[in-house]
């Protein structure tokens, strides 16, 4: 019973860990690109012309804060679940243009120098993001420092695993090459 309590401590950690960076990183480099911002916004076609600025200038700010609070040990009530939602709602909005058949634009992950247009491998990334954070949801009580530290290694492990994917993903598709030999 102790074994399985501390797997799943460690889960929660690991997973508050991992997408408290992803928000972080994301902020940042929304922010840093908050000229573009809203341009990406708009291409998904789901809000209102009138919406589209308050979003642009709320969704930086929004995932600061998400990030901060999943990092924090004495995270609000409403932090994962919050987050979950946020995640869920990028995920939704990316399936609805693909559904509409509109994969070529940004996905405005934030990265803009690996910019990538909507896959549904983006989609699963996503509920990925958000099942990391379900352990999060059930797990109550205080934790073991080593807990606490091999939850936040293992939440790093997987950013790191995050970025390499996200980059490799988002690297240009190697076409294929016919060679004639004579």
């Amino acid at each position: 019973m102790a074994l399985g309590h501390e797997f799943w401590a460690v889960a929660s950690v690991a997973g508050r860990v991992c997408v408290g960076l992803v928000f972080l990183l994301a902020a940042a480099q929304k922010a840093q690109h908050w000229k573009i911002l809203s341009g990406v916004i708009a291409n998904y076609r789901l809000l209102p012309r009138v919406l589209v600025m308050p979003a642009a200038a709320l969704l930086p700010p929004l995932e600061m804060i998400a990030g901060v609070l999943l990092l924090c040990a004495m995270a609000m009530p409403w932090t994962v679940p919050s987050a979950i939602a946020l995640l869920a709602l990028f995920a939704l909005a990316m399936a609805i243009n693909l559904k509409r058949g509109r994969a070529h634009i940004d996905c405005g992950c934030g990265q803009s120098f690996l910019a990538q247009t909507l896959r549904w491998t983006l989609v699963a990334r996503n509920a990925v993001l958000a099942a990391l954070l379900l352990p999060s949801l059930v797990l109550t009580g205080p934790m073991t420092p080593s807990t606490t530290l091999t939850g936040a290694g293992a939440g790093l492990a997987f950013f790191l695993l995050y970025l390499l994917f996200n980059t490799i993903s988002a690297l240009p598709r190697a076409r294929a090459h016919t060679h004639r030999f004579a």
